[in-house]
């Protein structure tokens, strides 16, 4: 207990503010899609240190590490003097304990493409960068509109989007419920979610629904460092087992390896064009 105390008085002498900069220049990402919004409104020099998860863009993986989501290194964040710490609603005691050591945290939700679009406003006043930003918002914007404006051209297509299942077999599928993220985006690109009214953002789907709702696309979300060819493979060997779905029958089942798509950033928008993409194939 009193190694705990005095563990944290340190950290909190550390953190006496020095005198304040007109706007933060020493800032610390601590979600992917901060990290992405920052390098897409130029702001990049001032990023002091980064979670284990911020990979995009690569330039970001040089930065330092300050931990992940749910094991932030606080004695490491100190010692970068950050004079903004970014972070998420769920990084609770974390948000409590940087407060308490005097450091400035901006707190902001990213479950919304409006979240998203939000962050952009929210950064650019706070950083003094409100030009950059809007600029940057506003490309961001007019090429979604662009996919949102395709979609209206066609017919929904019914889609189910996996982000996980066993490697071994499709004994357990989890997918984008209609409470979630990518849903948004899945509708924003003109397509209709066969998970309705799912209580959780990403369910666990068994195999008797899908069979029932027989999607006409199967998109099947892997993280880049394990899809490998072989992997690939077995993921489409146990597709091919239920042979009877529309989407395998006729080969629209996808295999996404783009682990940036699913973050709610700019990156959205790769996402967003590649599944109007998608769409557009499935209804030749």
């Amino acid at each position: 207990m009193i190694r705990s105390f005095l563990f944290f008085f340190i950290l909190a002498l550390c953190a006496v503010p020095r005198a304040q900069e007109p706007f933060p220049h020493r800032v610390i990402s601590m979600s992917p899609n901060f990290t992405e919004i920052l390098y897409d409104m130029g702001a990049q020099d001032r990023i002091v240190g980064v979670t284990d998860f911020c990979k995009y863009p690569p330039a970001a993986r040089k930065k330092e590490k300050v931990g992940g989501f749910y094991n932030p290194n606080i004695e490491m964040i100190v010692s970068l003097k950050p004079d903004l710490v970014l972070m998420l609603p769920f990084h609770g005691q974390t948000i409590t304990t940087l407060e308490h050591l005097g450091i400035p945290v901006l707190v902001q939700d990213d479950s919304k493409i409006q979240d998203v679009l939000d962050t952009y406003d929210l950064l650019g006043k706070r950083l003094g960068l409100e030009a950059e930003a809007l600029q940057a918002r506003t490309r961001l914007e007019k090429r979604l509109a662009l996919v949102r404006k395709k979609a209206g051209t066609r017919k929904e297509v019914s889609v189910l989007f996996v982000v996980g299942h066993n490697t071994d077999g499709l004994q357990q599928i989890y997918a984008a419920g209609d409470k979630s993220f990518v849903d948004e985006i899945l509708r924003l690109a003109g397509g209709k979610n066969i998970l309705r009214g799912t209580a959780a953002p990403y369910p666990l789907v068994s195999k008797e629904d899908l069979l029932k709702e027989d999607p006409d696309v199967i998109m099947d979300s892997m993280p880049g460092d394990e899809a490998t060819k072989e992997t690939i493979q077995k993921a489409k060997d146990s597709w091919a087992e239920l042979s009877s779905l529309k989407a395998v029958r006729e080969h629209h089942l996808y295999f996404m390896t783009q682990d940036e798509y699913l973050i709610p950033g700019p990156t959205m928008l790769g996402l967003a064009e590649y599944l109007s993409k998608v769409f557009d194939e499935a209804q030749k």
